[in-house]
């Protein structure tokens, strides 16, 4: 009986207190009344009644090391790790030598992918409480974190385009367009664990693009109309009529990448992330030049002295040549973060030199997580580009959730030409020549065991590619035909999966 009226006292003051909160902070609480309320409905697992009265208790500027404690394991138990991490961070500025807390704020990190975070915790630690079953189970102290391995193919409709008779109109000499087909792609990761709050990621990438130039080019060429018999002499007769030729040329474009980056974990859930991606490119290079030579063709054949007479005239020639070349490109890039509860926001910026130019790239990221965990997250980024006198706003939104306890689910969506741009903190760089529209995507992920993960990735992009057309234009004041460059842009798409998997050790 006594105990019910316990409860009942309990109840009634959780109430009474809950509706000074909604009230806007009316109820004034002290330290007993904070202290025996979170003691009480800890002990009683009552979470949400621990939340509520801790967070009017530090609104009113009451904060001690117990209350921490309480609702940083309160907030765990209900597996919201992001708040519950937050607290229990505050609790051990109070008391860092408690083994236990250590322990819930170490698995909160690795509920919440910060590896980092744990190994830098857990190295902290004297050696007796790193012996605690809860950490020694978890804990990887070895200098290979991880060993990542992924590999793709590449469906493009620019491989047999629909466009080729148009290379070049009637009022144009010659037309080029230079076509992406299908690719492989294939990555090799590495996670080192250097030191305490410091490791580096170290990556491969190989891709090997299927490409055709296919060239359009028109010249005036003789061709034998007639030949009339005169008696003396048999005349031929010419015109120069201008014939359409069409040619291609099959290649490769094969690219080796090299990326490193060092993750540097501060306190205060701030990390620093250089990152420098070198790229190497090779294929084989087919231009086109032109020239006048001098022709011969059958003018008439005499009667009189029985020999045929030529005469000569200029015409225009096209050679294509092909030339292995290859080229170099850079790229370094720094990212900085800070959690903040349960939300992440990082600021990225990036200097590159892709294709003979240079680009310039600041962006900033937020990401987070509704539910405190991983069941739901998600990033928005906003990124200015800047290429010359080419500026650029890139949007994109990526949105995850867990749909069984081993297997997320993710969609993301990139609006706005990438091209030349990075992500990713340079990780990935859309260095081709063609423009890109718009990027869409869906990954699942698959959890096998603690230590493997599969990884499942699709996605489709948007793209242009560029066609040269070289037209006739005569100079308004000199009245000279004059050949010009004139650019078109062909829509296509592709089609990328992807399959990967990852040992965490």
């Amino acid at each position: 009986m006594r105990e019910m009226i316990k409860r009942l006292a309990l109840i009634i003051l959780l109430i009474a207190t809950a509706s000074g909160f909604s009230a806007q902070g009316a109820t004034t609480l002290d330290f007993a009344t904070v202290d025996r309320l979170t003691y009480n409905c800890y002990n009683q697992q009552k979470w949400d009644s621990v939340i509520l009265v801790g967070k009017q208790a530090l609104r009113q500027d009451i904060d001690y090391y117990y209350l921490r404690v309480r609702m940083g394991i309160s907030y765990f138990e209900k597996q919201q790790y992001y708040q519950s991490s937050a607290h229990l961070e505050m609790a051990r500025k109070f008391n860092s030598g408690d083994p236990y807390v250590a322990d819930y704020l170490y698995r909160a990190y690795l509920f919440t992918n910060r590896e980092d975070e744990a190994h830098r915790l857990r190295s902290s630690l004297p050696r007796e409480d790193q012996e605690i079953p809860g950490i020694l189970k978890e804990a990887g102290d070895g200098f290979l974190k991880s060993v990542h391995f992924e590999s793709g193919y590449t469906l493009s409709s620019d491989a047999r385009p629909d466009n080729l008779s148009t290379l070049i109109g009637h009022d144009s000499v010659y037309g080029e367009q230079d076509l992406y087909g299908n690719n492989i792609y294939e990555n090799l990761g590495l996670q080192l664990r250097i030191a305490k709050g410091f490791s580096v990621t170290l990556a491969y990438n190989y891709l090997n693009f299927q490409k055709t130039k296919y060239i359009q080019y028109g010249m005036g060429e003789a061709q034998r109309d007639t030949i009339i018999e005169n008696g003396a002499s048999r005349d031929y007769y010419y015109s120069f009529p201008f014939k359409i030729h069409d040619t291609s040329f099959r290649y490769n474009v094969h690219q080796h990448e090299a990326y490193l980056s060092a993750t540097v974990s501060l306190p205060w859930g701030i990390k620093l992330i250089p990152a420098f991606h070198w790229i190497h490119a090779g294929y084989t290079k087919v231009s086109a030049d032109t020239g006048m030579v001098t022709k011969s063709d059958t003018a008439y054949y005499s009667y009189i002295d029985n020999t045929y007479h030529t005469f000569t005239y200029r015409q225009l020639a096209y050679n294509f040549s092909q030339t292995d070349t290859s080229f170099n490109n850079y790229l370094a890039s720094l990212r900085i973060s800070k959690d903040w509860g349960i939300f992440n926001i990082a600021l990225t910026g990036s200097w590159s030199k892709l294709n003979g130019k240079q680009q310039k790239q600041i962006g900033v990221s937020l990401t987070y997580y509704p539910l405190g965990n991983l069941n739901l997250y998600g990033t928005t980024t906003v990124t200015g580009f800047f290429q010359g006198k080419s500026n650029r706003l890139l949007l994109s939104q990526v949105v995850g959730a867990r749909i069984t306890p081993w297997m997320w689910a993710e969609g993301n969506f990139y609006y706005g030409d990438y091209t030349n741009s990075n992500i990713f903190n340079g990780a990935i760089v859309y260095n081709n020549s063609d423009k890109i529209d718009y990027r869409a995507g869906a990954t699942l992920l698959f959890l096998v065991g603690k230590h493997i993960q599969l990884s499942l990735i699709y996605q489709y992009f948007r793209k242009e590619s560029l066609q040269t057309n070289y037209i006739k234009v005569e100079d308004p004041s000199s009245h000279n035909i004059k050949e010009t460059p004139q650019t078109i842009y062909n829509p296509y798409n592709t089609n990328s999966i992807i399959g990967g998997i990852t040992w965490k050790l």
